[in-house]
């Protein structure tokens, strides 16, 4: 019985689905779409197997090996980034003859596929205070304008 009213329902909610698929070039792929899903919910009902989309059947124990990989990889890609722009930074102001102490590069890790640079801080000392306002500009000039740059002078 329970077979029946899992293939009744099925059968109603692709019709439904069906009807409210407006008449363009994707109508064929979003009514293939539908097929497959009733063809899915009929087999499932068939066999008597469960889709079981509870968040508790999971278990995160299972999959920390894979999150601890995840961190490991972003840690490494964070110092990459870091280390690749302090060395272009180094480079573009030691050809305009500024010599920064210290280049530190602050990286934003918001997501497993996402990481980006939010701040550049060029540290000089008291010998180059008199290239701060060249260094910035250099500064702003290679960097993305979502990037804060920031010349400060060693006392």
């Amino acid at each position: 019985m329970q077979f029946l009213t899992t293939v009744c329902i099925a059968a109603i909610a692709a019709a439904l689905f069906r009807m409210l698929v407006p008449e363009n070039k994707a109508e064929k792929q979003i009514s293939l779409l539908i097929v497959c899903v009733f063809l899915l919910t009929c087999a499932s009902a068939l066999t008597g197997t469960e889709l079981n989309l509870n968040a508790d059947a999971y278990e995160i124990g299972a999959n920390s090996d894979y999150i601890g990989f995840s961190g490991e990889v972003n840690k490494s890609l964070q110092k990459k980034i870091c280390k690749d722009m302090s060395d272009k930074l180094y480079k573009v102001m030691n050809e305009n003859g500024i010599y920064p102490e210290e280049i530190h590069v602050i990286v934003n890790i918001s997501g497993l596929y996402s990481i980006n640079i939010s701040q550049v801080k060029l540290v000089l000392g008291e010998d180059q205070r008199g290239a701060a306002a060249a260094a910035a500009k250099l500064l702003a000039e290679q960097l993305d304008e979502d990037i804060e740059a920031v010349v400060t002078v060693r006392e």
